[in-house]
Order: structure tokens, then C-alpha cells, then sequence
């Protein structure tokens, strides 16, 4: 298809065959709340004479997406830092495409502080996202985000899982969304590119493949420059935990959650733990914990004391979204119940839900209607539909996908502090997808899906598009 030029840019009339979204490859499937990959903030900064750098958080913008690159110049030059001096040269992002390697970091990995026997780096800093969580274990442990926190990171996680002859570095790495923001420091960077880089002349030297290489001699050069500690050469790995382990992991959750990280490594050992501590529970709160955790595992033993908790329990502080809020929780106590007991897929809990959904306005935070349509949708029960459409039509929850480049102008607010596109963006795409998955009602799902399957924000248009396209 050819793209028409513009006859004029923004600040005038101008043809938008540009910001056709058929141009879009339709293989690619961005998802916007815990699938493929994770959206975290980025956006062109505004630049002072004198300063030596200037981190900003404004927008998601989906790196080769050309449409949206020019989206986020136009509204950056145009609107967002229209009285800057200058801006930044690149469009940069702190979250993008991964490979699947031979081992995929998990944020367990990081809190258990597990032991690899390849271990080229020793990254450190905190999980700050600068976006909301997707792993199971946020929606258990409470996220510290101001603690800094150690990662092995072995060098599998650089190999591309059925490929030799490459080996993938920096952001692009083997490991869940959740966990990278704790190994994508510039340092961290910098130091397992070296060691891909000198794993790479080890090979060429020996006649070899990057995947056949003497790790343990490419561990002696890394502790010989000081980049990771000489006692964790050929270390052995600390998984599988004993038996002993998960017993005491089990233990605690009923105390504060604290075992959740070694559970979750191995679930199957657990469960049958988790079960038992449920119904022999005498305390309320302590049966709660065990439900919880049982729930997001789409365990239902404790689907009753899940559904006891909400029905007792009032709206309570939520979470709306902050690019630069990475030290908030982003999900309330309430909020993760209702998410664990949608996991647990029992219909007995749709009443309950509804009764929720019937509570919230249009001034409720963004993270209890996200928690509610992630229950539906784990459900996927049609009486959802009805309650999840009166929802969207409420004032002010529909209508916000950026349609027209104009529009994305006038709608963008100035200056670095201001998320509320964002945070209403996401609100309306997370319900119409739950709605569209729970049979729909009146085409209202549909119809607000295929919105923002046009929309300029690349990252929106692909969610959108790979929902609509999960029934064919």
C-alpha cells in the first residue's frame, strides 16, 4: 500500500493517510497488561542548556512502529515540551522486545538471590517498572520498589533458546518484564555486553560457537577485571529448593506472604501444602493469605473465603497510572483479592464481582476497574458482559483512543507530570477487552477494540488488534 504524504504538517490542515493503521504488519502482538511484553514509560525529553541529562516518562510508544515514532515527535515539539530549548535526539525506552533464552529470569529469581553455575554479571537496583506489574507475585507480595535488590545473571540468558551463533544483550535479554527493571542499569549493561563481547573472541580464538565456549574460563577473566566475585565460578545452581524449604516457605505466607517467591518456583510441591494450611486455618486473616495464594495459583479450595473477603470488604485506596509513580503500589488489598478469586474460576464468585462492579464511578481508581475486568475475563462468564458495557458507558470512561493527530495535540497536556491520558487510555482498552472476552454486549467491546486498533499509539493499536483477533 502506498502511504500518501502529508500536504502539510501539524499546525495546519494535513492530509492523515499517514496514521492508517492497516499499514501495521499484523504479526505483531504487543500486549498491554502481562502478555509478550511490557509497556513501561518513555517519550523524546526536553532538553536546558548546561544539563547533562533529562529523564522523562510521558508516553508508551512501540519502537518500530514508524507511525507512532512521528506521534511522539510531532506531540513532543508541538505540545509536550513545546517551550523547551531543544530535545532529546532519540526516542528511547526503557522496556522492549526479549529473546527466549536457554534461561528466563524470573523476579523470583532476583528475590530468592538464585545461584546460577554461568553467571556473568551481578546486577543491582530496585523494581521500578515505570509501569504496573504483571508477574503473579505482585499481585501477592507487596512490590518494594525502594530496596535495591542483587540479580545473578547467567550468560544462557544471553543465548536465544534453538539458535547458536548469536547471543543478545541489554534490554533484549532473556528475562520477564517484571524482572528486568532490576538488570537494565546503564553499569549492568556495560558489563554482560563485555562479557558477550569477550565470549564472542573466546569463540573465534577456539574455532568454536558461542554456545560451546568454556564458560568457566569466561567467569575467571570476569572476576579476574572485578565483575563478579571469584566464588561464583562454576557455582552450583540453587534450584531445585529442598522440601524443607517450601514447607517453611508455606509456613510463612500465612504470617506475611514472605515464603511467596519459593513457592512460586515450585508450585506443584506447594499446593498440596497450601491446601492443608487453608482448611486448618483457625485465624480469619491467616485463612485469607492461604486463599489468596491459592487463588492466583486457579486453586479453589478457598474460592469461599475469597468470596466472604469482598463481599465484606469496601472500595479502598486504589492506584491511578504515574510514569514516574514506580515506588507506588500499584494494586490495593482488595484489588489482588478480587484478581485471585477471578483466577480461581469458579462461576460462585460472579455475584459478588457484579456487586463490585456496581459500586465503582467514574472517579473510582483506575486499578480496581483493571482488577475487576482481569477477574471477569478469568471467569469468562456472559453475565459479565452487561456490568463490564455500563461500565464503558459511563461519563467519561469511553471515547479516548487518538484517532486523529490534531486530536492527539490538542488532548496531550504539557509538561512531564500529567498521566491522565494514559491513565483513562488504559482503563477504557482493559475493560472493552475484558467485555469483548466475556461475549460482549451490544458490540460495545468490538466496537471500542477496532477504535484503537487505529489508534497513533502503536503499543494500543496492537493490543487491540491481537484481542480481535483471538477468535480467528
Amino acid at each position: 500500500m502506498k502511504v500518501k504524504k502529508p500536504k502539510s504538517w501539524p499546525g495546519s490542515k494535513c492530509s492523515m493517510a499517514i496514521g492508517n493503521r492497516k499499514l501495521r504488519p499484523a504479526a505483531q502482538t504487543q500486549m498491554i497488561d502481562g502478555e509478550h511484553i511490557a509497556v513501561q514509560g518513555t517519550g523524546l525529553p526536553p532538553w536546558t542548556p548546561g544539563e547533562d541529562k533529562q529523564n522523562s516518562d510521558w508516553t508508551f510508544v512501540l519502537d518500530d512502529d514508524v507511525i507512532d515514532m512521528w506521534r511522539t515527535l510531532v506531540v513532543a515539539k508541538k505540545k509536550k515540551f513545546s517551550g523547551a530549548y531543544d530535545h532529546g535526539q532519540l526516542i528511547d525506552t526503557r522496556a522492549r522486545r526479549r529473546i527466549v533464552g536457554d534461561v528466563v529470569i524470573s523476579p523470583m529469581d532476583i528475590i530468592n538471590q538464585r545461584v546460577f553455575p554461568d553467571v556473568i554479571t551481578v546486577s543491582k537496583s530496585r523494581f521500578d517498572n515505570h509501569g504496573f506489574p504483571s508477574h503473579d507475585l505482585f499481585f501477592i507480595r507487596r512490590q518494594d520498589r525502594v530496596e535495591s535488590l542483587y540479580s545473578n545473571v547467567p550468560y544462557r540468558a544471553l543465548l536465544p533458546k534453538g539458535y547458536d551463533g548469536i547471543l543478545v544483550t541489554g534490554l533484549g535479554m532473556s528475562a520477564h518484564a517484571d524482572a528486568m527493571p532490576v538488570m537494565r542499569m546503564q553499569r549492568d549493561i556495560e558489563n554482560h555486553s563485555y562479557a558477550a563481547g569477550y565470549a564472542s573472541a573466546l569463540a573465534a580464538r577456539e574455532g568454536t560457537t558461542v554456545r560451546k565456549i568454556d564458560v568457566e574460563q569466561l567467569q575467571r577473566h570476569l572476576a579476574d577485571i572485578g565483575t563478579i566475585p571469584e566464588e561464583l565460578i562454576g557455582a552450583k545452581d540453587s534450584y531445585p529448593l529442598s522440601e524443607a524449604q517450601i514447607k517453611a516457605a508455606v509456613a510463612s505466607v500465612g504470617c506475611d506472604y514472605t515464603g511467596i517467591a519459593q513457592i512460586l518456583t515450585q508450585t506443584e510441591t506447594a499446593l498440596p501444602l497450601l491446601r492443608e494450611a487453608h482448611n486448618r486455618a483457625a485465624h480469619e486473616t491467616v485463612r485469607l493469605r492461604y486463599a489468596h495464594v491459592l487463588g492466583m495459583l486457579r486453586d479453589g479450595t478457598g474460592v469461599g473465603t475469597l468470596i466472604q473477603a469482598v463481599a465484606k470488604a469496601k472500595w479502598d485506596k486504589g492506584y491511578n497510572f504515574s510514569g514516574f509513580g514506580n515506588h507506588q503500589q500499584t494494586t490495593s488489598p482488595l484489588d489482588e483479592v478480587i484478581i485471585a478469586l477471578g483466577r480461581t474460576g469458579d462461576a460462585r464468585a460472579m455475584d459478588v464481582l457484579i456487586e463490585k462492579a456496581w459500586q465503582l464511578t467514574p472517579a473510582s481508581d483506575f486499578s480496581h476497574f483493571r482488577a475487576l475486568a482481569i477477574a471477569f475475563e478469568s471467569i469468562s462468564d456472559p453475565r459479565a458482559a452487561e456490568p463490564l458495557a455500563r461500565l464503558l458507558r459511563m461519563p467519561g470512561v469511553g471515547g479516548h483512543a487518538f484517532l486523529e493527530i490534531h486530536d492527539v495535540i490538542q488532548r496531550t497536556p504539557k509538561g512531564l507530570g500529567d498521566n491522565s491520558t494514559r491513565n483513562v487510555s488504559l482503563r477504557e482498552l482493559i475493560l472493552a477487552r475484558a467485555l469483548y472476552r466475556c461475549g460482549d454486549h451490544e458490540g460495545l467491546g468490538e466496537k471500542t477494540l477496532k477504535a484503537y486498533r487505529n489508534d497513533f499509539r502503536g503499543h494500543y493499536a496492537t493490543h487491540a488488534s491481537a484481542i480481535l483477533a483471538e477468535d480467528n
